[in-house]
């Protein structure tokens, strides 16, 4: 009887060991740590389209210094420097730093991009005591990875020589002290306009005839003559040596009409080049030419910097009466692009009366 009662006492023992333990067990269970939160990243806008490039293309030139007139002119691709694009993410461990990186496709040519390397940094942030982050693009990281910008030797932008993104869309990548943790966004980029038919080439203008409707500003003290568009406008004025100052609706290109005592032409081209606000004149080439008259003349091509900005040009300069009569038409590249034949022809009108 006793080993009976005993055999029972322990299996109620066992059994109510088990069942503690199932128990324990249990509680552990819902005890359990939840899993991590998830990383995230958002981008906003998500789309940069020509319509938002366009709009916001007068602060680009207000910020860069230039005339409201010069804002058809600028290549809407530059409006992404005024354009905030900023990242979001969530889910991140507490004082993390999230390295923002732009995806770079295969086959896509992107300077500075090591071998083995898939990505270019475009932004960086550290998580808060949420685990949130906010960060915008920095106007550098545009400038070398959106419009893929060379860099003068005096660390500026050459805005004139730049290569935008090809439109798509490009994954952004956020990531961590861990690379195998991590988020992704998509971005879609238009920094290019929409390929346009090709226009139909434009006939050659006859022999003597002039490509453009003209208009024409004449000097009766030294006899002579300059024709040019007739959309340009005068700026009166001017100091000397300069006799005419005029210009196309968006300020560029110019012409400037100088009459200087000088002892050669370079001389003459570097005063009246001053006088309009140009320095570092640089003749890139010069030759003899005549002009439609029958007049012994000096061409040259010509680089110089107008206002902070590159310019190129043409110009062509005779002697009258022991002084020099300059032609110049100029350009700054970035908004209206160098047209050597249309310069040419344009410096090329100066006539003098027999």
């Amino acid at each position: 009887m006793e080993m009976r009662l005993f055999s029972c006492r322990g299996a109620a023992n066992i059994a109510l060991m088990v069942l503690f333990l199932v128990l324990s067990t249990a509680g552990c269970a819902r005890e359990a740590p939840p899993p991590p939160p998830v990383r995230t990243i958002a981008v906003l806008p998500a789309k940069v389209d020509q319509a938002t490039l366009k709009a916001v293309l007068p602060a680009v030139a207000k910020g860069a210094g230039l005339p409201e007139a010069a804002v058809p002119t600028l290549p809407p691709c530059l409006g992404i420097l005024a354009v905030p694009v900023k990242f979001t993410g969530s889910g991140w461990p507490v004082n993390e730093l999230v390295s923002i990186e732009l995806v770079v496709p295969p086959g896509l040519d992107m300077k500075g991009l090591a071998p083995g390397e898939d990505s270019v940094g475009i932004g960086f942030a550290t998580a808060d005591a949420s685990g949130k982050f906010e960060v915008a693009m920095e106007s550098t990281a545009k400038i070398n990875w959106l419009l893929r910008s060379e860099w003068t030797p005096f660390m500026k932008p050459d805005l004139r020589k730049i290569d935008p993104l090809p439109n798509g869309i490009y994954n952004i990548r956020a990531v961590g002290l861990d690379p195998r943790m991590g988020a992704t966004v998509s971005l879609e980029l238009e920094l290019l306009p929409p390929a346009a038919t090709p226009a139909p080439t434009a006939e050659k203008p006859a022999p003597g005839k002039l490509s453009f409707e003209a208009a024409e500003y004449t000097n009766v003290d030294l006899g002579f003559s300059v024709k040019y568009p007739k959309d340009w406008k005068e700026t009166p004025g001017q100091k000397a040596p300069i006799v005419f100052y005029g210009a196309a609706v968006a300020q560029v290109p110019v012409l400037v009409v100088s009459v200087v005592e000088a002892a050669t032409f370079a001389d003459a081209l570097n005063a009246g080049l001053g006088a309009a606000g140009g320095t570092d004149l640089k003749i890139v080439s010069e030759r003899e030419t005549s002009l439609a008259d029958g007049t012994k003349a000096s061409k040259a091509v010509i680089k110089v910097t107008v206002k902070g900005f590159p310019a190129e040009g043409f110009a062509v300069g005779a002697k009258k009466d022991g002084k020099w009569v300059t032609v110049t038409v100029a350009t700054v590249a970035m908004l209206v692009p160098y047209d050597e034949a249309k310069f040419s022809e344009i410096a090329h009108t100066l006539q003098f009366k027999k």
